[in-house]
């Protein structure tokens, strides 16, 4: 092995845009100072300065047309390419289609490819895709030298695609979280959906209003969450509800749940954040990625379709009062995620280290 360090390039949906991805990649840079070797790593972002200075890392814009040169020049002297964790290998929702990240995921996946760097699709999420891009992603995975999904619906996605994968815990579960206790304030994460009653939700939340003695809290993960969040607020009445002005950072967020006694997450990572520190939560599962999830935490019964999301509070009242060792619980399931993720990479991480 020689003195310089392994030289990484990792690219996903980073740059505070979405708090769930700020997650992943603090995440993934914790797993990676856990290397057997000097890792160097250097992330693309939406905001380069943002991720240098939150994480104290080198960054490069991710931005086809910006800083062309300084991203080609880093690919060339990379050992590999991290693509991920997140869900970048998507078409239906947020700015992640052909025209976004999506597109751009696969023009650096092209890109690793030609240049000969080796490229890993690590706790990657892999679908939904509508079928005239199914082609271009399939070529992608095939063309990694490893494909690392983060949940059963992207590994048997794969499988259809003809692509070997594995699964691997999301990166987000390798932050180390506090345990909360003593939050009494209900949670709330909503994001823009079709088929999502705001007015539903409203009437569900105030029905179990009663059993906490503050307004509600509204969880956002992006900045476009925040009009649902006032959306919701409207309906409910100002006073039962509490929405921040503006997005707030990772940190920001986090320090929300302190309050929280249980959490509604729509969003993936609203329910991660939620479970590391062991606070219990009821998923509205717009994607299978967040049901999977909440069966994992809490059985069958954790869950629900976007169309019931009306059932979510009760559900979660239920839950509250029907166990007391929800924290117990959760922790050892965060630990035995956090440490699945740790043993991942330092299989990854260690074959990379030996051939430097």
């Amino acid at each position: 092995m020689s003195e310089r360090g392994l030289r990484l390039l990792a690219s996903g949906f980073y740059g505070g845009f979405n708090l769930g991805d700020e997650a992943v990649l603090s995440g993934l840079l914790r797993l990676l100072r856990e290397a057997p070797c000097r890792v160097d790593a250097t992330v693309l972002s939406g905001d380069p300065r943002l991720t240098s200075s939150t994480y104290a890392v080198p960054s490069l814009s991710r931005a086809l047309t910006k800083d062309l040169w300084a991203r080609a020049l880093a690919l060339r002297h990379s050992d590999a390419l991290i693509l991920g964790g997140g869900g970048l290998l998507q078409d239906i929702s947020g700015r992640r289609g052909m025209r976004g990240t999506l597109g751009r995921t696969l023009s650096l996946a092209t890109w690793a490819r030609r240049s000969h760097i080796p490229l890993l699709f690590w706790g990657i999420g892999v679908g939904p895709l509508q079928p005239q891009t199914i082609p271009s992603v399939a070529r992608a995975l095939r063309g990694a030298s490893l494909v690392a999904v983060r949940d059963e619906a992207s590994h048997a996605l794969c499988q259809e695609l003809g692509v070997e994968s594995r699964i691997v815990p999301d990166h987000a579960w390798a932050m180390p979280l506090p345990l909360r206790a003593g939050g009494d304030r209900l949670g709330i994460s909503l994001r823009r959906w079709p088929g999502l009653d705001i007015q539903a939700v409203a009437r569900g939340l105030r029905a179990v209003q009663r059993r906490w003695r503050r307004p509600a809290l509204f969880l956002a993960l992006e900045a476009d969450d925040l009009e649902v969040g006032r959306m919701l607020q409207r309906a409910m009445g100002e006073g039962d509800l509490e929405v921040a002005s503006r997005l707030p950072t990772l940190d920001g967020v986090i320090e929300q749940y302190r309050e929280c006694a249980g959490v509604i997450a729509m969003r993936l990572h609203a329910g991660l954040l939620a479970a590391a520190q062991g606070i219990p939560s009821v998923g509205i599962a717009y994607d299978a990625k967040v049901s999977e999830l909440h069966r994992a935490l809490g059985g069958d019964g954790f869950w629900v379709r976007v169309d019931e999301a009306g059932r979510a509070p009760e559900l979660l009242a239920q839950a509250l009062s029907q166990r007391t060792d929800w924290p117990e619980r959760l922790h050892q399931y965060a630990t035995s995620q956090q440490q699945a993720a740790e043993a991942a990479a330092r299989e990854i991480l260690g074959d990379l280290c030996s051939h430097v």
